[in-house]
């Protein structure tokens, strides 16, 4: 197995496997949309990023590494500083336009981080309203999401 640091520098240099790359090219933007609602209240909590971490493990059936993630990370919010969130929500909504089930999964998985400190705050409420209407969610489907989500962190 390769240590993070190794597939951090694997991951610059983008010398991942085909199968790695693959992998890093289907979830971008569902990982992008989960780092801007962590960030979306100015906090990097630990508890946030695990859940990214976990659901980018999940999502890519263990294919991408922490080095990898960490280098996401690191490009997300570069792009973020510099272009904005606007900019970058706008993106995003256009890459997955033409796919409703991976803008609804984009949706959810940004809530779901925002739930999982166990505070959303209220730039993460916002983003949540504005990543609905964005990605084309309507209210009464983008609430039963988010009641959902509710239901099963009170079950955890």
């Amino acid at each position: 197995m390769v240590m993070s640091s190794a597939y951090e520098t694997l991951t610059k240099e983008g010398l991942l496997s085909p199968e790695e790359s693959a992998a890093l090219t289907k979830i971008d933007p569902l990982a992008e949309t989960m780092f801007l609602m962590m960030a979306a209240d100015g906090n990097l909590e630990q508890d946030e990023l695990h859940a990214i971490r976990g659901a980018l493990r999940g999502l890519s059936d263990g294919l991408i590494r922490t080095g990898t993630m960490n280098v996401m990370m690191d490009n997300y919010q570069k792009a973020l500083a510099k272009e904005g969130r606007e900019a970058r929500l706008q993106e995003i909504a256009e890459t997955l336009a033409e796919d409703q089930g991976e803008a609804e999964t984009a949706f959810t998985l940004a809530a779901a981080v925002a739930l999982a400190d166990g505070d959303v705050a209220d730039a993460e409420n916002e983003l949540i309203n504005q990543l609905a209407e964005w990605f084309g969610i309507d209210g009464d489907r983008a609430e039963k999401i988010l009641d959902q989500l509710e239901a099963e962190r009170g079950d955890a």
